[in-house]
């Protein structure tokens, strides 16, 4: 499963993160499933993806914006922002989203639907995955 695959849901359009920082790119305030990726595929358990993340929110400018990219959050979006900020991610990454009321329904299925591919979940989905 890679960032390709998804296509079938509706995530076609992709957004660098550092756009979205620089405001460049609007991000919507509504409950969507939103996917991270890199800019290359990377080795899995078993096969290869470029899917960093797999996530849901009721409001995606909120979760990316001032916890993603301004380190307002708990574990994971300080996990996440390390990712971005420190590491060197946010020059590579990109996002896209679909928005959608059954957004934590649809969240556990692309989840499901990873882990049964790949044997274990998105690097970032993972505690403690630093």
């Amino acid at each position: 499963m890679d960032s390709a695959s998804l296509e079938k849901y509706g995530f076609k359009e992709w957004y660098k993160l550092i756009d979205i920082r620089k405001g460049v790119v609007d991000v919507p305030v509504a409950p969507t499933v939103y996917v991270i990726r890199f800019n290359r595929k990377f080795g899995r358990l078993k096969g290869e993806s470029d899917i960093l993340y797999i996530g849901s929110t009721s409001d995606l400018h909120h979760r990316i914006v001032e916890n993603y990219l301004r380190g307002r959050g708990g574990k994971t979006v300080k996990r996440i922002r390390k990712y971005l900020l420190n590491k060197g991610y946010l020059e590579v990454a990109e996002v896209s989203w679909i928005v959608t009321e059954n957004h934590e329904e649809l969240e556990n299925r692309l989840l499901k639907e990873y882990e049964e591919y790949h044997h274990e979940l998105p690097p970032w989905n993972r505690a403690g995955g630093d």
